[in-house]
């Protein structure tokens, strides 16, 4: 006790630098032995295994944003006088979908089914990978525009028989 009491300052700095670097050295061993001690665990998923076709079935049949038909040509009237079906959010009922259509010189937007879209343009009807759209009261099909397709463009709009 009588020792502690006649300690510099300078053998206290050193002594309490002392008790640091041994608090250190026990922290890095205790650190080093628990990872080698410790058994690696191994790669698994939690998740059963399924083909990516199942998985995804539900989503996929629902074509929340419509659906691009596949293989020959496009389909004739993919675009009507300059308008550009962008994505589709189709109903089970045709008249009760929404569809997101490009015009000439202007942005995007989304129309409901009966909602006027320009000057003579009704949207009619909004199906999984085409919408109905009536020009001064004759109907006209817009099909889908697919993406990444290097197929000659579709051909202007062509009136649909009902």
């Amino acid at each position: 006790m009588d020792r502690l009491k006649h300690l510099s300052l300078r053998e206290a700095g050193i002594l309490l630098l002392e008790i640091a670097l041994v608090a250190a050295l026990a922290i890095s061993l205790a650190h080093w032995t628990w990872v080698a001690v410790t058994p690696r665990a191994a790669a698994a998923s939690a998740l059963p295994e399924q083909p990516a076709a199942q998985s995804h079935g539900p989503v996929v049949r629902r074509h929340l944003f419509g659906a691009a038909q596949d293989g020959g040509p496009p389909a004739a009237g993919g675009s009507s006088g300059g308008l550009t079906l962008l994505g589709v959010f189709a109903e089970r009922n045709p008249g009760a979908g929404r569809a997101i259509l490009a015009r000439p010189g202007s942005r995007p937007a989304m129309f409901a089914a009966g909602e006027p879209i320009g000057e003579g343009l009704v949207l009619r009807e909004v199906h999984a990978d085409h919408v109905i759209v009536l020009r001064e009261g004759a109907p006209e099909r817009v099909a889908l525009e697919r993406q990444g397709s290097h197929a000659a463009p579709p051909v202007a709009g062509t009136p649909v028989r009902k």
